[in-house]
């Protein structure tokens, strides 16, 4: 089959956990013997890749709010005049352009990640246009997938058709030793981590303030492009001495940042299915989240939880972890155990398959 992926930056994955989505379907898709088209913003498509499918640039407007938006129109032609035996679109925003490939009959599967119409950085036009794509991806696309149960049973509820769910996956790993980061004056199990986007849902200030009640001086490594938003750049000049921001971290290093974590927090608010709550716990590190409805399906009980507002919950949390090698060692290790075998990006790629050639088969 030919599958044509719309609404990603592009591959490789270098930001967002919709491009690790792609990426990771782009290979196992692949290597069952799929041509992949991976439609790409020009800026990111700079970024060499030597893995299986095919990146396509199509331009787009400069700006915050146009290049998204543009990029995703002239993808859409272009699908449209090349042909393919499934689009898949990922995300509400992009499906505002769906009606041009269901114009030309092809079909289409729609995922959605998380409830973006939802983000607190988007205007309110934004908002709107947000939904308006998902009530349209909702209305013509052949099959609909979320990446939890609870998004899916909302959508499912919400627009009055089925929404399966097709979760989130992460790639078996191996602990790595400090070195790269030793540079920054990073000590094994001594630190905290953060991995992520800078925005306000997903609540950098509040951990920083947990942080800085519990932590007795130690550093807290922030992983994320701080200077990309206003709440970012505010985060930073609030951050006291002992917090890192090390911008976007990828690869070895980020590998070095996980394996050597005391602990991971993720104090966000809104959630699709956190690949980083899912590469955290294939490190085998313990791990500290707000306790969303996204995040308690994925993890189970198998990760320590606070209310989503709780500065004094999530502070006392830091420091029983900080202070106690054994228990977050336990709850590492239960993280790890729990994500094995469950999240596999194989089995997520059949299911999607299967998804594929029911759509095509109309």
């Amino acid at each position: 089959m030919r599958i044509a992926m719309i609404g990603s930056r592009g591959i490789p994955a270098r930001a967002g956990g919709v491009e690790r989505v792609v990426e990771e379907l782009t290979r196992e898709l692949s290597a069952r013997g799929h041509e992949v088209l991976v439609y790409a913003r020009p800026g990111y498509a700079r970024q060499p890749w030597s893995g299986p499918g095919r990146i396509i640039p199509t331009p787009g407007l400069p700006g915050k709010h146009l290049d998204a938006i543009t990029h995703t129109a002239t993808a859409m032609l272009a699908v449209s005049r090349r042909g393919a035996d499934v689009v898949h679109i990922h995300s509400p925003g992009p499906a505002l352009w769906s009606w041009l490939a269901a114009a030309r009959g092809l079909p289409i599967v729609l995922t959605v990640h998380a409830p973006d119409w939802r983000r607190e950085k988007w205007t309110v036009p934004a908002r709107l246009a947000l939904r308006a794509g998902l009530a349209l991806g909702m209305r013509l696309a052949r099959a609909v997938t979320a990446v939890s149960p609870c998004l899916a049973e909302e959508l499912t509820k919400t627009f009055g058709r089925q929404v399966l769910c097709i979760p989130n996956a992460v790639r078996p790993v191996q602990p790595v030793p400090a070195r790269a980061i030793r540079a920054w004056g990073l000590k094994p199990d001594a630190y905290g981590l953060y991995v992520g986007r800078i925005e306000p849902e997903k609540r950098l200030g509040l951990l920083l303030r947990a942080w800085d009640a519990a932590a007795g001086g130690r550093k807290l490594v922030v992983v994320g492009d701080f200077q990309a938003t206003r709440y970012g750049r505010r985060c930073r000049g609030q951050a006291g001495d002992n917090v890192l921001f090390a911008g976007p971290q990828f690869g070895q290093v980020l590998a070095e940042l996980y394996s050597n974590a005391a602990v991971v927090v993720q104090p966000s608010i809104l959630e699709g299915m956190s690949l980083v709550l899912l590469e955290a716990a294939a490190y085998g590190r313990c791990i500290i989240a707000s306790d969303i409805p996204a995040n308690k399906a994925a993890m189970g009980s198998s990760i320590l939880y606070f209310p989503g507002d709780g500065v004094g919950e999530l502070a006392a949390l830091v420091h029983r972890c900080l202070d106690c090698e054994e228990f977050r060692r336990d709850v590492g290790q239960q993280a790890r155990r729990h994500v094995h075998g469950r999240y596999d990006w194989a089995a997520t790629a059949e299911l999607t398959e299967q998804l594929y050639r029911t759509s095509a088969g109309g």
